[in-house]
């Protein structure tokens, strides 16, 4: 039976399963049970899942040359690369993460790149308003947080952009003190209107010095991304950014939701559940393997479940990548 361990990012009312094994170890001795799985298996390209990189681009840059080399050139450069989700906050620079993002097509024109929505990416992307919605919405006073933080922002001006916001996009732009270098808020999204010269919750700011380039990458981040034939049986890959809930609803509902990028309602579970999102739905197909970032641990000894986010935005901790089929951990150094 798996020991119930708090998780190190989601605060201390969020819960996650891990083995008792230390995840280096874990990961190494997948790796030794799977290494004779060589990428020799008549697939068309080997798949990269990125975890949570979060702002840190000196972290994203170390670990790309680190792939390049594990999986040399021909390999890498024809590689479907999944990056899992938040991409801002936390780290020092966001801008530049998505500066690097947005250049791949141009450096890297035989690679596939794939860009996950996070909840800080939803965050980010409904409080510019960049994202359509079709609810989710709360007016002050209806907002019934799930742990203490800070009011939600309001724009005071003429313009009431607040007004019809998306929540996710009013908690990730309101500060404890609106305007500080120390505000705070419930996404640490201070870190982001930094990297552009932003002041922090100032929306219009941010709109203008945010660079056209990044915007339509923030705009056009997908929900779920689905791969063919990833391992030597021939599963399907199937990569949330949080997860697919065990609850009641089908999976095919959840999935044709997520495909849509379907913005209806406050919380969306795939992108920001915890405890809920961890394990399969009971209807998931057989020839389905999920994967997931979003949960600051490095989980992949369940051959149907995975989980890739070991650095989780810590600047003490690298950042991980796994390679299909093989499962192969390569770090940041």
């Amino acid at each position: 039976m798996r020991p119930m361990l708090r998780s190190p990012t989601g605060g201390a009312s969020h819960i996650i399963r891990r083995s008792v094994l230390p995840v280096r170890q874990k990961a190494r001795i997948v790796l030794g049970r799977a290494s004779s799985m060589a990428p020799s298996m008549g697939l068309r390209r080997s798949t990269i899942l990125v975890g949570d990189v979060h702002g840190h681009l000196s972290k994203l840059t170390s670990l790309w040359g680190e792939l390049e080399q594990e999986l040399g050139p021909e390999r890498f450069e024809s590689s479907t690369v999944i990056f899992l989700g938040d991409l801002c906050d936390r780290g020092p620079d966001t801008s530049g993460v998505f500066s690097f993002l947005a250049s791949l097509k141009d450096k890297h024109p035989g690679m596939l790149a794939r860009h996950l929505a996070g909840n800080h990416d939803l965050g980010f992307a409904t409080f510019l308003g960049l994202i359509p919605i079709k609810g989710g919405a709360v007016a002050e006073g209806e907002f019934k947080p799930r742990r203490a933080e800070y009011p939600l922002w309001q724009d005071v001006s003429e313009k009431q952009a607040h007004v019809g916001m998306h929540l996710q996009g009013r908690r990730w732009g309101a500060f404890s003190r609106e305007g500080s270098e120390d505000g705070i808020n419930a996404f640490d999204s201070h870190a982001t209107f930094a990297s552009y010269s932003a002041a922090p919750g100032d929306r219009e700011d941010l709109l203008r010095k945010m660079p056209e380039e990044h915007k339509k990458l923030l705009a056009s981040l997908e929900f779920v991304v689905e791969v063919e034939d990833v391992d030597e049986h021939g599963k399907k890959l199937i990569a949330v950014h949080a997860g697919l809930e065990e609850g009641e609803c089908p999976f095919d509902v959840q999935m044709t939701a997520l495909r849509e990028r379907r913005v209806d309602q406050a919380w969306i579970e795939a992108l920001q559940g915890r405890a809920n999102v961890m394990n399969l739905p009971k209807d998931t197909p057989d020839d389905v393997i999920i994967a997931s970032g979003h949960h600051g641990v490095l989980e992949i000894g369940d051959r149907r479940r995975i989980i890739v986010d070991e650095c989780g935005g810590r600047i003490e901790r690298p950042l991980a990548a796994l390679i299909l089929p093989e499962r192969k951990v390569v770090r940041s150094t």
